[in-house]
């Protein structure tokens, strides 16, 4: 166990956080080895869905955007299997875009969002001699994060990650039928977790 007592501030960034209890309430405040230390935790999530639910919340900073490598406008496509029955807690999974990209191949719900600059955001939030945990699970956007954090030097803020990379797996599409959700190949991902590791970042995958 690595001594954290020395730090100023203890933070839980959740980046594409989705609801309370998706690893906030489920997993971070009840099962990470916090030492006794009182965190801070930053929900990052964009889909407004999920927004009231963090009202209430003690020790909790909702930032209703999108994490994104700057200020801009994204859009926000969200996915479903076809013939799913949308409630409000079951929207699909969402992935940004570049407004002048999105509609490509793509049959879901689309929203307008702000985007905004995580690496910059993250550099005048903490500094190094906080403990930062984060966790990021944003549908493929983690190929556009992390370079963009190891090109500011915004990485170096970060003490531990518990990362999920998106690669093309088969999904369902249609009946009889499947697809390949996103680009990106697995090799791929693995070459994302050891440019961290070489780093000296202690990252995890996150399913």
């Amino acid at each position: 166990m690595v001594d954290i007592s020395f730090k100023n501030r203890y933070l839980y960034v959740d980046v594409g956080a989705r609801s309370y209890g998706s690893s906030i309430g489920s997993w971070f405040r009840k099962q990470y080895p916090k030492q006794n230390k009182t965190f801070h935790v930053y929900a990052i999530e964009a889909d407004k869905t999920f927004h009231k639910e963090y009202g209430m919340k003690k020790g909790l900073t909702l930032i209703p955007y999108a994490a994104w490598v700057k200020n801009e406008t994204l859009a926000f496509e969200i996915h479903r299997d076809p013939g799913e029955h949308v409630e409000v807690k079951g929207r699909g999974m969402g992935r940004i875009q570049p407004l002048q990209t999105t509609g490509k191949q793509f049959d879901g719900e689309v929203e307008k969002i702000q985007g905004f600059d995580f690496a910059n955001w993250l550099k005048n939030t903490v500094s190094k001699n906080d403990f930062v945990v984060m966790k990021m699970d944003v549908e493929g956007t983690e190929f556009d994060l992390i370079p963009r954090l190891f090109e500011t030097g915004a990485i170096c803020l970060i003490d531990e990650i518990f990362l999920e990379c998106h690669y093309n797996r088969w999904q369902r599409c249609c009946p009889g039928q499947r697809s390949s959700k996103y680009e990106k190949t697995y090799d791929q991902c693995l070459e994302l977790f050891n440019s961290l590791r070489q780093s000296g970042i202690l990252v995890h995958q996150w399913f």
